[in-house]
């Protein structure tokens, strides 16, 4: 098991710590290890209330999906900061951010960013519909609106850059 590098546990102090990590999408920079998530600490700026995207490691993530290499298309389960609502892909996030919370304008950590690697495990947004709309299309949207604007070209483009 590796561990979460240049990280603390806001509760515990714990740095660089193995297993699960739990970060905050109400709070800035705040992330608990998966003992002081499982006690339900929190802090006169957190509260056990507020949506956690769980983080696994690299290597974690590896072994959970048994051993195949990481890749952005495998599944991965995003929590909705506004409800706290787990198990959601990138495309059904943007879906249920879109029908159920597309008014609120709260300031909240996106999950995709935090968790995905060489995403901002801290980026902030007022505006997640439009951050998840911006940012995080699906892949098949992009080849798909390629292949409507050059259906004989997208992926030569795509694939083999001139």
């Amino acid at each position: 098991m590796s561990r979460h590098e240049g990280v603390s546990c806001d509760a515990c102090l714990k740095g660089n710590f193995r297993g699960r990590r739990f970060k905050c999408l109400i709070c800035y920079d705040y992330d608990l290890c998966a003992s002081c998530y499982e006690g339900g600490a929190t802090t006169t700026r957190h509260t056990a209330e507020h949506a956690m995207q769980c983080i696994l490691t690299r290597v974690d993530y590896d072994l959970y999906y048994g051993g195949d290499n990481f890749s952005v298309e495998q599944p991965q389960s995003f929590t909705c900061p506004y409800c706290g609502r787990m198990g959601y892909t990138e495309t059904s996030l943007q879906e249920h951010v879109s029908s159920e919370h597309a008014e609120t304008s709260t300031e909240v950590i996106c999950p995709i960013c935090a968790a995905l690697p060489g995403g901002d495990p801290n980026h902030v947004t007022d505006d997640f519909t439009a951050h998840l709309t911006l940012e995080h299309r699906a892949p098949r949207d992009v080849i798909s609106l390629l292949m409507r604007l050059k259906p004989t070209r997208c992926f030569d483009f795509f694939f083999f850059p001139p």
